[in-house]
């Protein structure tokens, strides 16, 4: 009866770790059974069945799990996972066809590049520095105002569109990492980048995101860039 529930709970995918308990115990269970059996000469069918059904409910309980991981994690990697496509001129040429640039910052992908991740694709077409914000607020003493200018770009084909959460923060030298909002004030750069713009299909937004960072080191340091909410960074160069 064990290895029975055992067996049908065992096609639910993580609910069935209960059925693959009870399909265990029933296997126990009937052995013991068929070991009194061949004993008393008695039910020996039905011990021989308890354990067949609790074996099957252990073997299709783990292959159903291991399927279900599997499929659970090629979707994650859907959502997260970026793609970098590097731009194809004579210094970053060998980077284009590099698989690993960008996912470390040992190898980060040249300025220029299109990162993709989810509905969005978004390219940091400029990395300088600037004495002031554009309210004309300065940084703090051995700091530097990096002015990050990207455009974001919606693939999706959602109806009502759909606005560019794209992130962009500065990663040290040392491996700090520094957002936008970190800084002594909150700066903003002239052409500020539009977060709340709302796109749809084919339609870009571009504009500037300011960091303030170590004034002496930052040339040293990557940009970590996120397409999209859920998306995995990608590290940028800054040079």
């Amino acid at each position: 009866m064990l290895g029975l529930l055992g067996l049908l709970g065992s096609f639910i995918p993580v609910l069935n770790i209960g059925g693959i308990v009870l399909g265990v115990v029933g296997a126990v269970l009937a052995a013991v059974g068929l070991a009194k059996a061949k004993k008393s000469g008695v039910g020996k069918g039905l011990a021989v069945s308890g354990l067949i059904l609790g074996v099957l409910a252990l073997i299709i309980g783990i292959v159903v799990n291991v399927a279900f991981a599997n499929v659970v994690s090629t979707a994650a990697k859907d959502v997260t996972g970026t793609s970098v496509k590097a731009p194809t001129n004579s210094a970053s040429a060998a980077a284009a066809i590099d698989d690993a640039i960008g996912k470390s910052r040992a190898k980060p992908a040249p300025l220029g590049s299109a990162i993709t991740g989810g509905d969005w694709s978004v390219t940091i077409n400029s990395v300088t520095t600037a004495a002031a914000d554009s309210l004309g607020q300065a940084p703090k003493a051995g700091s530097a105002l990096l002015v990050v200018n990207l455009t974001a770009t919606y693939n999706g084909k959602d109806s009502k569109g759909a606005a560019a959460w794209a992130s962009v923060d500065f990663v040290t030298a040392e491996g700090t990492t520094i957002d936008g909002l970190q800084g002594s004030k909150f700066f903003m750069p002239t052409d500020a980048f539009k977060t709340l713009t709302n796109l749809y299909e084919g339609a870009s937004v571009t504009g500037a995101k300011m960091i303030e960072v170590p004034a002496d080191s930052w040339q040293q340091g990557v940009l970590a860039v996120s397409p999209a909410l859920l998306s995995d960074h990608t590290f940028v160069a800054v040079t």
